[in-house]
């Protein structure tokens, strides 16, 4: 605009000029072509402006209003892209926080965009993977089924020892938003409750059945008094295992469900150890040879559940020591000042790949030799729920051959708190 206006202002010095020197009629035609000019221009411009304002009215309005509502109009879109900014952070710090994974992906099912958590359980690299079709990514057939037909079972498939669990939903303009998520713990959880009910059942199948014969014998056929006394003993012995049964699985439902001891007192645990030795001793009936080193130790928990988990250490070590075997327990605060609870037997031994799995509900080493020393496979479970209640650790060592050693360690803040 000054620039126009700094053109006509010379042509018509020039023309004033030229008019001065030949005829005053030159200037005239040459100031009223300037004007003209300066006219459409001006119209050209306020034409621009009202495209701008998309508003036919803005036609109507002189050159300076032009300018002011064109002013308004550039802070409101100002305001505008502030406002959709920082929506657009707030849904990305929103999409960042979802531990699941998405992708964006278009109709050819490339990925478009993906979140933090998509990056992480994929393993992408989001400068170099994004733009790609996914299928170079995850390239198992039961995926690309379904990413070609999404009418299918969304697939449940491992992906870097993860189980992962895939998800399409329809986006805008043909794009499609797919969901992954980690499901490892999801399926390891459901497993366990799979095989906790399976062997449940399994185990409570066991005594009933030899019951249930028993019982058929002594009622259809015709059986002597000692006999009829040994059936019945048989019976005894498989109510008993079916009562032991209920009682430890009610003992670990308490303990999964409650988050600390019922009670929480200054124990000695020499004393809770002799109570448990006595109980072995007659479970043991003489056929080993028990060694004990207890010293008085302080601890702060609950005397019953203690006294459960020491007595299933050492009910497990006379259940799976020969006769004549050794078995010893000492009751100690170590060097580490925390307090020690070790039971060690001389019996079979366990191999080392099945260690880290003795704490889980009903895993047997051996199935079989477990039901002939009565076990009910949950013992060393609720030891290891009393340890975490009480912020002990379990610790185990065993070779086949030359038995195991089961330690309860408290922790060193448990000691000092007992102690004031």
């Amino acid at each position: 605009m000054n620039r126009t206006v700094a053109i006509i202002v010379a042509v018509a010095s020039l023309s004033l000029l030229a008019s001065i020197i030949w005829t005053p009629w030159i200037a005239a035609a040459v100031l009223s072509l300037m004007l003209g000019l300066l006219l459409v221009t001006l119209r050209r411009q306020q034409r621009h402006l009202a495209e701008l304002l998309r508003e036919p009215a803005a036609l109507a309005l002189g050159f300076d209003e032009s300018i002011t509502a064109l002013r308004a109009k550039l802070k409101e879109v100002e305001r505008l892209v502030r406002d959709r900014d920082a929506e657009i952070a707030q849904r990305r710090q929103i999409t960042s926080a979802i531990p699941d994974g998405l992708f964006l992906l278009d109709p050819e099912n490339r990925i478009v965009w993906c979140n933090q958590a998509a990056l992480v359980l994929h393993s992408l690299d989001a400068f170099k993977d994004i733009g790609k079709p996914i299928t170079q990514l995850l390239r198992q057939p039961e995926f690309v089924a379904y990413l070609n037909d999404d009418s299918r079972p969304p697939p449940l498939l491992p992906v870097d020892s993860r189980m992962l669990s895939f998800k399409l939903q329809p986006a805008v303009d043909g794009a499609r938003l797919l969901l992954t998520q980690d499901v490892t713990e999801r399926e390891r959880l459901d497993r366990m409750r799979r095989d906790f009910v399976a062997n449940v059942s399994h185990e409570m199948r066991t005594p009933l059945t030899v019951v249930g014969g028993y019982v058929e014998t002594l009622t259809e056929l015709p059986v002597d008094e000692v006999q009829s006394r040994r059936y019945l003993g048989m019976i005894g012995v498989q109510t008993d295992n079916m009562r032991r049964l209920v009682e430890d699985l009610l003992t670990l439902a308490r303990l999964e469900n409650d988050q600390l001891p019922a009670d929480d007192s200054l124990l000695d645990l020499s004393l809770i150890a002799h109570d448990a030795l006595s109980d072995a001793r007659s479970l043991s009936a003489g056929g080993h040879e028990f060694v004990e080193h207890i010293t008085k130790t302080i601890v702060r928990g609950s005397s019953s559940e203690l006294r459960s988990a020491v007595g299933n250490l050492l009910s497990n070590a006379v259940r799976y020591t020969p006769p004549g075997g050794k078995i010893s327990i000492a009751v100690r605060a170590d060097a580490k000042e925390s307090a020690v609870v070790e039971v060690t037997d001389s019996g079979v031994g366990i191999a080392a790949e099945h260690i880290p799995r003795l704490t889980e509900r009903f895993y047997r080493v051996d199935r079989s030799r477990s039901r002939e020393t009565g076990g009910t496979g949950l013992g060393l479970a609720i030891v290891k729920h009393i340890a975490q209640r009480h912020r002990a650790h379990l610790e185990i060592e065993s070779v086949v051959g030359q038995g195991s050693t089961f330690r309860l360690r408290f922790a060193r803040e448990l000691q000092e708190s007992a102690a004031l």
